[in-house]
């Protein structure tokens, strides 16, 4: 989108589902959201306050609002929020890829070009926890904070944040605003 002083700024449109408000104690909020899959005994249920046969994804905060439903009419454009989302699966990676480690050189015999090397000394006899090996990369929780409201669209239930949000398309992404956290 362009600014009033003629910039390019990047945006993310996201699209908010009605979320209701369940139930509220202790200055925490439960909502709950339709979402595509199976529902078991308990979330049908839910399912008929939601006016909804799908799935269901309940979330509880530590919120004060009003009202029964939230979505995007509670933030304003330039309001400074936070996102979190759980980020893209990449499977399992090597310490290469993982890490960035710089490997080895690929000429003059060496036969280990994207192995990690040595992890340690000979004592304590174990590896330390937290040492950087090969393992499962990504689907971890990131919060991004700073981010800018863009855009509200009230009659779609659109909103359009500046720069990147964590996770893959069509992934759930918590927003919150300033008084919110």
């Amino acid at each position: 989108m362009w600014d009033d002083k003629g910039r390019l700024i990047p945006g993310t449109v996201i699209s908010a589902s009605q979320n209701t408000v369940l139930s509220r104690t202790n200055n925490q909020v439960t909502i709950g959201a339709a979402t595509p899959g199976k529902t078991n005994k308990a979330q049908r249920k839910i399912a008929d306050l939601l006016e909804s046969k799908r799935g269901i994804w309940l979330k509880t905060l530590p919120l004060q609002v009003g009202g029964d439903k939230l979505d995007v009419t509670q933030f304003e454009v330039g309001e400074a929020i936070t996102l979190t989302g759980v980020t893209k699966g990449k499977g399992f990676a090597g310490v290469v890829k993982r890490h960035g480690f710089a490997g080895w050189p690929a000429s003059h015999g060496h036969s280990h070009q994207r192995r990690p090397g040595s992890i340690g000394a000979q004592r304590p006899q174990r590896v330390v926890k937290g040492q950087k090996m090969a393992g499962r990369m990504g689907f971890e929780q990131l919060t991004v904070r700073g981010s800018k409201v863009l855009l509200v669209d009230k009659a779609e239930n659109l909103i359009v944040v500046s720069g990147a949000v964590p996770g893959p398309k069509k992934g759930r992404i918590l927003i919150r605003s300033k008084e919110q956290l």
